[in-house]
């Protein structure tokens, strides 16, 4: 593959998505109170994150089915330009529901955005080659989502906090252009097929309702209450209605032949797995060193960073070996074995090195996770037909972004009742509760990387669309001149 100027501009656009993306996941957090002064709508501040998250996970699997059929490059620039919009939005809002709403805008880009990065990374790039590379999106999304509540408060405190949106325009239109001229469309050579509208509606109105059973269950409403149940009858009939469509399909959103063989359906629990762990480690390790050994919110900041930071730089690592050895197995084991032992320490924190402790167990669960997920991530890539590359990852996509959410709802509630408690004792007795659930995670992950099939990498582009039919894809190919 010859990587000329339009192979160096995919990378740097992919680069560029991943740090816009995880950037507008935590740089709102430290702007809130400026929000508030000028909006006011403090009821329903916390849709400024729901919206997004929810609209996010909602369309993952919808772009990644749309990039089979559309082309990358099509679906890709719609993308950016759905954020661009989401962003020029909310910088322009004057109330709090008109930022809530523009938020699910700028949320339904960066879910779609997020998926179109994986599939040109795995449209650029032989499986063998792909864990290095994939490292790109690994720093670029840990490093932003690292700065971003710094970045959040100086633009709030010194500017206004109307900037941490607007600063993405000019980001997005470099994105576009970059996108524009590094991917490249060619000619469809097969006949347009319909698109599955009916299991699109199914699949988003599914999500949708149980992201919002797990943001209200047990807060806003009781787990009994007449909205909640309701939303689980929804998600029950959405789901049978789901699985009917996409049995009939001609084409279906979410191919059923694609949940069989010895990985996929392995490696996307494990996904979901080994998120629910990462995700609810960031929701708890801030919980216990402040609420149970009184650190300050700057102080668990700074602890917890060398942790967030270190889990990019071990998939990066893990690209390596994994470009090295020709197989996923070996990383993904050790990763999930890094996983349980860091959550192991956490059920007993010496007394004379409480926060310290704290750092080491948080970044030895960070360095599982940083060599678990690409190892699970290839080696699903691997398994699939290229042919239906955009449909997987979306589906994988999901299986990450559902973990995310259980994970936060499951530990929220076991640690939510404990939050108000004067005496420490309570809350630490929460935290080691929701510890065991998270090593119950952590033994799915174990189990599912154990039982994986290690198959070998493909070492060409080739061998990744050897199934493609020979009448030519629907997709557009990646520029390598």
């Amino acid at each position: 593959m010859k990587r000329g100027p339009k192979f160096v501009a995919t990378l740097v656009a992919v680069a560029l998505v991943a740090v816009l993306t995880a950037l507008d996941q935590t740089v709102v957090s430290t702007a809130l109170p400026h929000m508030i002064t000028e909006l006011q709508g403090a009821a329903i501040l916390g849709w400024v994150f729901t919206a997004y998250f929810v609209a996010a996970t909602a369309t993952v699997a919808v772009a990644g089915k749309l990039a089979d059929l559309f082309g990358r490059r099509t679906v890709f620039i719609s993308s950016v330009a759905i954020f661009l919009v989401g962003s020029l939005l909310c910088g322009l809002a004057n109330s709090m529901l008109l930022l809530v709403v523009f938020r699910g805008v700028q949320g339904i880009g960066a879910g779609c955005i997020n998926t179109l990065s994986f599939i040109v990374m795995a449209d650029l790039f032989s499986a063998r080659e792909r864990g290095k590379w994939q490292a790109i999106n690994n720093i670029g999304f840990g490093a932003a989502s690292a700065i971003g509540p710094s970045v959040g408060g100086v633009l709030s405190d010194n500017a206004s906090w109307r900037w941490i949106f607007l600063i993405n325009v000019p980001l997005c239109l470099i994105t576009l252009a970059v996108v524009w001229y590094g991917l490249q469309a060619t000619a469809r050579n097969r006949p347009r097929v319909s698109i599955d509208l009916a299991g699109a509606s199914w699949s988003i109105i599914g999500i949708i309702a149980i992201l919002l059973v797990l943001t209200w269950g047990g807060r806003e409403f009781a787990w009994t209450s007449p909205p909640v149940v309701a939303l689980v009858l929804i998600a029950a009939v959405a789901g049978v209605l789901l699985w009917r469509t996409e049995r009939r399909a001609a084409d279906p959103l979410i191919p059923t032949d694609l949940l069989k063989g010895p990985v996929v359906p392995v490696a996307c629990v494990a996904f979901f797995a080994t998120f629910f762990v990462w995700f609810t480690m960031i929701l708890l390790a801030p919980l216990r060193l402040q609420l149970v050994l009184g650190t300050s919110a700057t102080q668990a900041g700074v602890l917890l960073t060398p942790g967030i930071v270190f889990s990019p730089i071990c998939a990066f690592v893990a690209g390596q070996v994994l470009s090295r050895r020709g197989r996923c197995r070996l990383t993904a084991r050790a990763g999930s074995a890094a996983q349980l032992a860091g959550l192991a320490m956490l059920l007993y924190v010496p007394p004379a090195i409480p926060e310290l402790w704290i750092l080491i167990s948080f970044a030895v669960v960070g360095m599982g996770t940083g060599f678990t997920a690409p190892s699970l991530m290839i080696a699903y890539q691997n398994a699939i037909p290229h042919r239906q590359l955009g449909a997987a990852i979306g589906m994988l996509s999901l299986f990450r972004q559902l973990g995310a959410a259980v994970g936060t709802a499951v530990i929220g509630a076991i640690v939510g009742s404990s939050v108000g408690e004067v005496a420490t004792a309570g809350m630490a007795n929460a935290i080691n509760e929701a510890v065991l659930v998270q090593l119950v995670a952590g033994v799915v992950v174990s189990l599912g990387v154990w039982q994986m099939a290690d198959l070998p990498l493909g070492t060409t582009r080739a061998a990744d669309i050897e199934a493609t039919p020979a009448r030519g894809p629907m997709w557009s190919r990646v520029a390598v001149d």
